[in-house]
């Protein structure tokens, strides 16, 4: 047994290797072992790490590669995580969508999807898609794996997720300036055939920059089909020119405000405070606010459109 091997097994690949490379410093009897006491805990098959580790985005990734062998790419919603692009259907609170639990790897093997349950019960995919890459769809980490573009990885995920998720993902691209729109818009033409380019035509079509959460994306995609008024990241400026409130969207004509909690919300007592601070100020200069929390926006979107759609005929007859 090669003790210096096994303590490097997984250095190449931050915390996770093949059982092949661990045969290549020990024995298999060895190796077995160390999986049955709970020293080592198996990834996917093939594939381990230490008992106790908590895999990182980057760490799946590297799982999700090996498990598929030479020449796989990472890309999908694991390239996502690793381009720190929002998923929200990713363990989502509201909705109970769990798409935390799925990895997606480009191969040219085959395409059948893995699954494995885990201690706790919940079941984890990895998908296998086949697609064609060329150079350019392609980046490396600093760990050296191999995954799809920011660009590239938007144009996957358009086949893969729900628009009003994907409209999240591309906003968040245009504003932290991962991707530029003329890049983007460039990229749908030049993949007029791939699987779901119409619906990232229309999410780029649908998408702005302005936008700083998900959440916020959100509230406009109910908001303005029907209240095309409202304007994202809207200042409320005092007479001495001082900014006193910056909203998420906002009508000026109305003077009507809508504030979004994300996922976690505006949890603890000084946010709440804050938040009324706000919102008396804003009632000092003539504004309303309407506040709409995570689980309304995506299980009651209907409702909460109503809801503003009611305060602002209250505004107009007001006026």
């Amino acid at each position: 047994m090669d003790a210096a091997g096994l303590a490097l097994l997984g250095t190449t690949h931050r915390g996770v290797w093949t059982r092949r490379a661990a045969l290549a410093v020990t024995t298999a009897g060895v190796a077995d072992g160390y999986v049955r006491r709970g020293e080592w805990r198996t990834v996917w098959p093939g594939v381990l790490t230490d008992a106790g580790t908590v895999l990182d985005p980057g760490q799946r990734a590297h799982a999700a590669v090996l498990a598929c062998g030479p020449g796989a790419v990472v890309c999908g919603r694991t390239a996502a995580r690793l381009h720190r692009l929002p998923l929200i259907d990713d363990r989502d609170p509201a909705t109970g969508a769990q798409e935390h639990l799925v990895d997606d790897v480009m191969t040219a093997g085959s395409r059948r999807t893995l699954r494995r349950r885990e201690p706790d019960g919940e079941v984890r995919e990895l998908r296998r898609h086949t697609r064609a890459l060329v150079p350019s769809d392609l980046s490396r980490t600093s760990s050296g794996l191999r995954l799809t573009t920011a660009v590239r990885t938007l144009i996957d995920l358009a086949g893969l997720l729900e628009f009003d998720a994907l409209v999240c993902a591309v906003d968040h691209a245009l504003h932290t300036g991962l991707v530029a729109q003329p890049s983007l818009l460039a990229a749908v033409e030049q993949h007029a055939r791939h699987p779901g380019v119409v619906a990232l035509r229309a999410a780029v079509g649908r998408a702005d920059r302005r936008a700083e959460s998900p959440a916020e994306t959100l509230v406009r995609l109910a908001l303005l089909p029907t209240m095309p008024g409202f304007v994202p990241q809207h200042r409320l400026v005092g007479p001495d020119g001082r900014v006193l409130a910056r909203y998420d969207l906002a009508d000026e004509q109305l003077r009507l405000a809508v504030e979004a909690d994300g996922k976690a919300g505006h949890a603890g007592a000084q946010m709440v405070a804050k938040d009324r601070r706000r919102d008396r100020v804003s009632e000092l200069h003539g504004w309303r606010t309407e506040r709409v929390t995570w689980w309304e926006l995506r299980c009651q979107p209907a409702a909460f459109v109503r809801r503003v759609a009611d305060v602002a005929e209250e505004r107009r007859r007001g006026r």
